[in-house]
């Protein structure tokens, strides 16, 4: 069963932070009630709001989420969807900086995807 990290992670920066939860729903854009509920884990953040408080908290989304994705990293389909997206972007006119936040980005979305889904899965049985 996936333990879901979030709620302990932000509660622990927030408070690093001397943060209020009203003060981060602010900066976040986001309502109090969010912040309490992502906090005990009674329900997620969508991506944008994710990256975001990855973003202000200077972070890794992986981080965040508490996920060690060491083996999604290296398996074969993962590499191969990066593998495209990387031939594409280097076909791009964009400066070599986007091109990296591009592949962070993705990146981050696929991890944060997998998080989700592990969080849809029916515990396992002993």
């Amino acid at each position: 069963m996936v333990v879901n990290n979030l709620g302990i992670r932000l509660k622990k920066l927030r408070l690093e932070h001397a943060l209020s939860q009203a003060d981060l729903a602010q900066i976040l854009g986001i309502s109090r009630s969010a912040i309490a509920s992502y906090e005990n884990n009674l329900r997620n953040p969508d991506y944008d709001t994710l990256i975001h408080m990855a973003e202000f908290f200077e972070v890794k989304v992986d981080y965040l989420l508490g996920v060690n994705l060491l083996n999604f990293s290296s398996s074969v389909d993962y590499q191969h969807i990066l593998r495209e997206i990387h031939e594409v972007l280097q076909s791009s006119t964009l400066n070599d900086d986007k091109k990296q936040q591009i592949m962070n980005e993705v990146s981050d979305y696929f991890k944060w995807k997998i998080h989700q889904a592990q969080q849809d899965l029916p515990p396992k049985k002993e």
